[in-house]
């Protein structure tokens, strides 16, 4: 069975009356008015993923089939806990530290989420085409990774929780421990 995603045009969700409009030009300005609102809230985790699109459908099923449904950040960029750890995406790193900080303030997290995918552009930009001719190496390559993010958000976070794992291209995830 397909699970339906709700989306502004599926046609499935109301239209915005002039009423449903007024109200949310007031919670916009309450918003405005008091931003401390809208950083508030205790959520669950950051996921930490890779931008490649065949994955976003999947990594949002996997969250949500782990009760993190609306309960999440998510931090996006080339090869996910690859792009935060590799050598050749050294410059990005501090970014990413820079927002997990700020999440942990702004969120009160309990826990990172780590999710690399098979046949990643991006892994291959950081450990060679090897990366998608061979299969056992991308798995170990893949699983050093994971291993090195969780290590590296262990130091800078000592107080959360990292999961990581690798996304198949039909969306099953192989948890690395």
């Amino acid at each position: 069975m397909t699970q339906h995603i709700h989306h502004g045009n599926c046609g499935c969700l109301p239209k915005l009356s002039r009423r449903g409009l007024l109200g949310a030009g007031f919670a916009g300005a309450m918003v405005a008015a008091f931003p401390a609102l809208a950083a508030g809230g205790k959520y669950v985790a950051m996921l930490v993923n890779c931008i490649d699109p065949r994955f976003t459908t999947g990594s949002f099923a996997y969250m949500a089939g782990r009760g993190f449904k609306d309960l999440y950040s998510q931090f996006v960029i080339a090869g996910g806990p690859i792009g935060v750890v590799a050598d050749s995406f050294s410059d990005w790193r501090k970014t990413f530290w820079d927002n997990l900080d700020i999440t942990v303030k702004l969120h009160s997290i309990n826990r990172v989420v780590g999710i690399v995918h098979r046949d990643c552009g991006a892994a291959a930009v950081a450990y060679g085409e090897r990366m998608v001719s061979e299969f056992s190496f991308e798995t170990d390559k893949l699983s050093d990774a994971l291993r090195q993010f969780r290590a590296e958000v262990g130091k800078r976070q000592p107080k959360l929780a990292v999961d990581t794992g690798i996304m198949s291209l039909d969306g099953a995830v192989t948890v690395v421990t």
